[in-house]
């Protein structure tokens, strides 16, 4: 199931699983960041052999997951993430466009 989720975000920007699968992807592969978002679950980068892979709820509540080369790339997306959850708290209106 992994080499089937790697090899569909090396061709796709995001992908959409079910919670089933993401409970075999988190028993499966390394957790090594996970941060509450407080508003849309946890956003988590896990390394799944040598693939990393940052997965988050969308507002729709679906688990998307994203495929990186990079630990800093991968960071850089959480922190560039966590930075409008905070902007939320804080009442500027912000939306996240999970598409992207």
């Amino acid at each position: 199931m992994m080499q089937e989720i790697i090899q569909k975000l090396q061709n796709e920007q995001f992908i959409v699983v079910s919670e089933e699968t993401l409970r075999e992807i988190l028993n499966s592969c390394r957790l090594i960041q996970e941060h509450d978002t407080m508003i849309a679950d946890k956003i988590r980068l896990l390394k799944c052999d040598q693939y990393l892979i940052v997965q988050e709820k969308s507002d729709k509540g679906e688990i998307l997951l994203r495929g990186f080369e990079t630990e800093a790339e991968a960071g850089k997306f959480i922190a560039d993430r966590m930075k409008i959850y905070e902007d939320m708290w804080d009442g500027c209106g912000c939306k996240i466009y999970y598409y992207e």
